[in-house]
């Protein structure tokens, strides 16, 4: 992830429930996908995900009480009926290493994630709620909800230290946006998605031609560039809208930067 940019919650949320299925998929030798629905399964037990680096926040994910069972019966061969300590250590174990291949996803980058504690459902966990459907086999395909609360790490305090003095201090804060902002906030900015970039002699620029296939030293998978005058504002994925090409925005530059690139 580029200096400056922050992932969006969702896309960390959309992450993290991909990487649950592909665990799942692992450990039952069968396909499995995570896609957002609008049913709110019942939440027993929270696995949580502390984040560091580039943006400090927390994350959490729910699970119903009889998903979890039978995730335990997966994991660790556990019965049904097996207590809640058992329960915990399985979806302790699963929920480390699902963190664990999370932490090498792309959205990912820039940031440290530890898996944190599993328990039963108390206090709601911070952040947006996106609900989703995991479908593996007719036996366990769960519903599940994640919450991704996110700040920029310059905003989050510095915590004392275990010695009672206070930590070094956080970077200063972004720089507040202008009061008079909105004075110019009606103008109209060109807007342009970058797929790549390549470098090309005269020679080889001479020859193209119908059928050329220009290398843009990028996979298919790597977020596109979001540019404004060209300025890099976000990364995001290609997406079809009502027909026309489209981004949804995974990364984006905080506000006082983008201010301050249109000014530089």
């Amino acid at each position: 992830m580029a200096s400056g940019l922050i992932p969006h919650p969702r896309a960390l949320s959309d992450g993290l429930a991909s990487q649950l299925a592909t665990m799942l998929a692992a450990l039952c030798g069968a396909p499995a996908t995570a896609s957002a629905t609008a049913d709110r399964g019942e939440v027993a037990w929270v696995a949580q995900v502390h984040l560091e680096g580039t943006a400090a926040g927390e994350m959490a994910v729910g699970i119903g009480r009889a998903d979890a069972a039978r995730i335990a019966q997966v994991v660790s061969g556990a019965s049904p009926e097996a207590g809640d300590e058992t329960q915990a250590h399985a979806l302790g174990e699963l929920f480390g290493q699902i963190v664990s291949g999370f932490a090498g996803q792309s959205i990912a980058s820039g940031l440290r994630l530890t898996a944190g504690q599993t328990r039963r459902i108390g206090e709601t966990p911070r952040g947006e709620r996106v609900n989703y459907h995991v479908q593996c086999t007719p036996d366990l395909s769960p519903v599940i909800a994640v919450w991704a609360h996110l700040e920029r790490a310059a905003d989050v305090a510095a915590p004392p230290s275990t010695d009672g003095r206070m930590a070094a201090a956080p970077e200063p804060r972004a720089q507040a946006l202008p009061a008079n902002l909105d004075v110019i906030l009606d103008i109209d900015l060109p807007l342009s998605v970058r797929f790549g970039e390549a470098e090309m002699t005269l020679d080889e620029l001479t020859k193209l031609g119908p059928g050329s296939v220009i290398d843009l030293g990028r996979s298919p998978d790597d977020p596109v560039d979001v540019l404004v005058n060209g300025r890099l504002v976000a990364r995001g994925e290609v997406v079809v809208v009502s027909g026309n090409y489209g981004v949804r925005v995974l990364e984006v530059v905080s506000t006082p930067d983008r201010v301050r690139s249109f000014r530089a």
